[in-house]
């Protein structure tokens, strides 16, 4: 489960994170390293940008919620900030131009302002009690909607992951597997996966041309674990096995 940060460490976590690398396409690297090789105390660390060609290893500074540019002040030179969010009465375009002049930074980016990381629930003593199992029950409940072949594809996405699926690859696999599926309509077995994507919230998310994933918002392990005992419990079937995940990898 991801939550609202609720200081620089949490939110150093969160960016961390599959779901906020599939949100941001942003990904952490390292520490600062100096000409000599020696590690550097600041800025916080390199990210990698892959939000478009050519690939980009940015300077980055974290900050919670920072009052101004002040807060930067010895962090040296930075080429992106990421911060949570702004005291009210703060103005993002305001925040860049300063850190633009003093840190020679060219981006500010405000998670809080971006949907994916608006409906986080808050981190409070009341929600770590409540957590439970909530990622297995949404699995469960949504997989139960579904027949074998559904749940058995979406095993193996999450037992894929972090590696992408090929949905023509998918649709083939579950074709010769299971006799419901060669009977559809060509044009329809696709959505026995493809309903995942559509789910509230959805279990599998797009990459590119005909490549899918597990969504990194839920525990891929937990959900393999949970859907391999569905289909064993619920459906009497044998779940996928390594051998059968390759054959969809994308």
């Amino acid at each position: 489960m991801k939550f609202r940060p609720i200081d620089e460490m949490s939110l150093r976590h969160l960016f961390s994170t599959g779901y906020a690398q599939e949100a941001l396409h942003l990904a952490y690297l390292g520490p600062v390293l100096s000409p000599a090789g020696a590690i550097e105390a600041s800025p916080d660390c390199m990210i990698h940008d892959m939000r478009k060609h050519p690939f980009r290893t940015l300077r980055c500074e974290f900050k919670f919620m920072p009052s101004s540019k002040n807060d930067f002040l010895h962090n040296g030179q930075f080429e992106i900030a990421i911060i949570w969010s702004l005291p009210q009465g703060r103005s993002k375009d305001q925040l860049s131009a300063e850190l633009h002049r003093q840190n020679n930074c060219s981006e500010v980016i405000v998670l809080e302002e971006l949907k994916a990381f608006q409906d986080l629930p808050i981190y409070t003593r009341d929600s770590l009690s409540k957590l439970g199992d909530s990622d297995s029950d949404i699995i469960r409940n949504l997989a139960l909607k579904r027949s074998l072949p559904s749940v058995f594809g979406l095993c193996m996405a999450a037992g894929l992951y972090p590696h992408n699926f090929q949905m023509d690859r998918m649709v083939e696999f579950l074709s010769k597997r299971f006799s419901e599926v060669r009977k559809m309509q060509p044009k329809g077995r696709s959505n026995v996966i493809s309903a995942f994507i559509q789910t509230k919230p959805p279990l599998l998310t797009f990459r590119h041309g005909k490549s899918y994933r597990w969504a990194a918002e839920f525990d891929s392990v937990i959900a393999a674990a949970e859907l391999t005992e569905l289909i064993a419990g619920n459906f009497d079937a044998v779940p996928p096995s390594g051998e059968e995940l390759k054959a969809v990898r994308d």
